[in-house]
């Protein structure tokens, strides 16, 4: 019985022994290079580089938009070589801040002083060119029921009631913050004698003083402009009347701020006319042939590339380790760009709609030298695993596209660097 169970165990014993021996063997094989024992139970995936191209790009010229209470504002006028003339004025409501208002207990002195405040957040074009700033009452009040579309005009009086020499808006450099400009005292005084049944509440209010328009023309008209963004909701962009009562005996100074609040309207106009020689956005509008090799991205009336992508079947049910669309500048354009007349700094990605919607966003791309690129791994994820439909359009936009005027310039399918979205994803 011993020689049998002695027998049984051998084939045991050897391939214990052979054990120790490839254990021994990894194990020195490991100490040489600690990786190699996780190699041979893991083994590095395969990774596959698909090109998915780039096919059908076209030129999106949206609608003009709605500028009632828009976040943003322009003021002034310029000449871009790239898109043409622009010309820019905004009108405007003022709160008065409370009901039933007295400005003044027993009788008003005087008015010493009416400021305008604005708050200019950006700028595009010739800084350094003086504008004139024109501000007019308005003859009629702002409707919040109505659209105003950028080419709107809006009923005004003739009289400037910015003063001379008080008027002039420039930089030597460009800094965002409020600038100041002194008006007519003759405005103060009309809006702190107005009957006390105009201040009981803002729409009394306005439909006594319906506000404000204001526009910005170079000082020399030979001269090329710029375009100035405000920012209408900040506490520094106020209408501020300095002003004496008298007080019993004395003399008192005091001051009221008129801002804009929700209870106000305001639209801005953007008009935008042809120059000579024709710009390149009037070039690609007149000639569709053009967009294979050229394409535009640019804000104020927005204009975008749409396109499709080819070739989707190469990544269905792969995962993605990384992806990227990579969009070259059109070399040609170069020139165009300075510090006064900037290329956009990103670009925004949506799927399937012309709209700003959040679920549509594939995300945003950066500057890389002369290409943007938009890391789109997690979309393309989803779509090879059917997780999100492959789209049929996707759009490139300038971010806050109506409140830009920068630009960019794109090449084509057919240029000699085109578009291409590059896939990496690893074998099964």
């Amino acid at each position: 019985m011993d020689r049998i169970l002695s027998a049984a165990s051998r084939p045991f014993s050897c391939l214990n022994k052979s054990c120790t021996v490839v254990t021994c063997l990894l194990l020195s094989t490991a100490c040489q290079n600690p990786r190699r024992i996780g190699e041979e139970l893991f083994p590095p995936v395969s990774i596959r580089t698909d090109t998915l191209f780039i096919i059908n790009t076209r030129q999106v010229f949206l609608p003009p938009p709605n500028t009632l209470r828009s976040p943003f504002t322009f003021i002034g006028e310029t000449k871009d070589s790239l898109t043409g003339y622009w010309q820019s004025g905004w009108a405007t409501q003022f709160a008065l801040g409370g009901q039933n208002v007295q400005f003044y207990a027993n009788e008003l002195v005087g008015v010493d002083s009416v400021i305008l405040e604005l708050f200019i957040a950006n700028c595009f074009g010739d800084i350094s060119t003086p504008l004139c700033l024109k501000v007019s009452r308005l003859l009629q009040p702002l409707s919040s029921n109505t659209t105003y579309l950028p080419d709107a005009s809006f009923l005004v009086e003739p009289e400037n009631l910015c003063l001379t020499g008080k008027d002039t808006l420039y930089y030597s450099v460009f800094s965002p913050g409020a600038r100041r400009f002194s008006l007519d005292t003759s405005l103060g005084r009309q809006i702190l004698t107005l009957p006390s049944t105009a201040l009981t509440g803002d729409p009394a209010f306005h439909s006594a003083f319906p506000g404000l328009y204001i526009e910005a023309t170079p000082c020399i008209p030979s001269r090329n402009g710029a375009v100035y963004t405000i920012l209408p909701r900040s506490p520094s962009t106020v209408l501020r009347i300095y002003y004496r009562e008298q007080i019993g005996e004395q003399v008192v100074p005091q001051r009221y701020d008129f801002f804009i609040t929700d209870s106000c309207a305001w639209a801005y106009r953007l008009v935008r006319s042809s120059i000579s020689p024709e710009s390149f956005r009037d070039q690609l509008e007149r000639d569709s042939s053009r967009w294979s090799t050229h394409l535009l991205v640019a804000g104020g009336l927005p204009v975008g590339i749409a396109f499709q992508v080819k070739g989707w079947e190469k990544i269905h049910r792969k995962p993605i380790l990384r992806a990227r669309l990579v969009w070259p500048s059109d070399s040609q354009a170069k020139s165009a760009y300075n510090p006064l007349y900037p290329r956009l700094g990103s670009l925004a990605l949506y799927a399937d709609t012309t709209a700003e919607i959040a679920s549509a966003s594939w995300g945003f791309g950066d500057f890389v030298e002369e290409k943007v690129m938009w890391e789109l791994s997690q979309p393309l994820q989803e779509v090879a695993f059917s997780r999100r439909t492959p789209p049929t359009w996707l759009y490139i936009w300038p971010p806050a596209r109506g409140y830009t005027l920068q630009r960019w310039v794109a090449s084509g399918v057919q240029s000699s660097s085109p578009p291409y979205l590059i896939v990496n994803s690893a074998e099964p």
